[in-house]
């Protein structure tokens, strides 16, 4: 049974969320989901106009949801927080990516190695923290990304001149080439071996050796894909987020320049120009729903000026 979209949306041209006694409309962002969805929305950090906007570059800033279910950042390389307790430690070197898998273990990368991150006390205010290599990774200067139960690192090799993908193996600590690919990557996750990868508008799966477009979005490059078994395939542009299904998307979401993390059942948004964190719960429940959206309304082009 096909969903008449467009006759049962619940669509809300601002995003209203009520956080202790006050009620806040986020400017410029479009949530839409089915009418009776299960999916439902919650502030983790109220958003705050007076606060200045925070420079999300993918390469010195990364948010993510830890085991307490707590958002935590890790800003400029160095400086992990969490803006909930207040808790802070700092790197004495940058670190390159940080991963937290759904049953909380971090691990972080410096660009040459995998590890663990072990805090020490010393006499400054905020602690040290430094990372404890467990394994290598495959190149240097290899990226890393998560799947369910899966780490990813991509490598450029400079040698054969493909983009190899290379799957953790957590009994030996090592990792494993899976794929060689001629194109560059965007952004990849998956499970094991079979893997989604954003190139350009397309994603593309690849599974058992063959690689095929699952899915063209019309307007925008792919930033980022998010993958779990619960949820399915979350991607997220400059301005937009949907989930894919059937090589169909619906964009249920529209914002600029969100920063996300999918934990379980629930996709947890980081809005940095007012530094609020929203948790939308059960986005599970969206593939319950058969949906095609012929036309992806451009939020630059729906919300033409800011609202007061």
């Amino acid at each position: 049974m096909k969903l008449k979209i467009f006759l049962s949306l619940v669509i809300l041209f601002f995003l209203k969320a009520a956080y202790a006694e006050n009620n806040y409309f986020l400017s410029k962002t479009l949530l839409v989901l089915p009418q009776n969805s299960l999916v439902k929305i919650k502030w983790i950090i109220s958003p705050d106009p007076k606060n200045k906007s925070i420079d999300t570059t993918a390469d010195k800033f990364h948010f993510f949801i830890d085991y307490k279910n707590e958002p935590v950042i890790l800003y400029d390389n160095k400086l992990l927080f969490n803006p909930l307790t207040g808790y802070m430690a700092k790197f004495k070197n940058p670190v390159k990516d940080v991963i937290c898998l759904d049953n909380g273990v971090l691990l972080f990368s410096d660009g040459s190695n995998l590890g663990f991150i072990e805090v020490k006390k010393d006499n400054d205010i905020i602690p040290a923290a430094i990372i404890k290599a467990i394994a290598r990774l495959p190149m240097s200067e290899s990226k890393l990304f998560r799947g369910e139960d899966s780490v990813y690192a991509l490598a450029f090799n400079k040698k054969t001149k493909k983009h190899e993908v290379y799957l953790f193996n957590n009994s030996r600590s090592v990792f494993q080439k899976i794929a060689s690919l001629n194109e560059p990557l965007t952004s990849l996750t998956g499970k094991g071996q079979h893997l989604f990868i954003a190139s350009g508008k397309l994603i593309k799966e690849f599974r058992n050796g063959k690689l095929s477009v699952i899915y063209e979005h019309p307007r925008q490059e792919i930033k980022e894909i998010f993958y779990n078994d619960k949820v399915g395939l979350i991607y997220k542009t400059s301005n937009g987020v949907g989930l894919v299904k059937n090589n169909t998307a619906l964009e249920f979401l529209q914002t600029e320049n969100p920063t996300l993390f999918l934990k379980n059942t629930s996709l947890y948004v980081f809005f940095s120009s007012v530094q609020g964190v929203l948790e939308i719960m059960n986005i599970d429940d969206l593939k319950n729903y058969s949906f095609k959206v012929e036309k992806i309304i451009d939020i630059k082009q729906t919300f033409q000026e800011e609202l007061p």
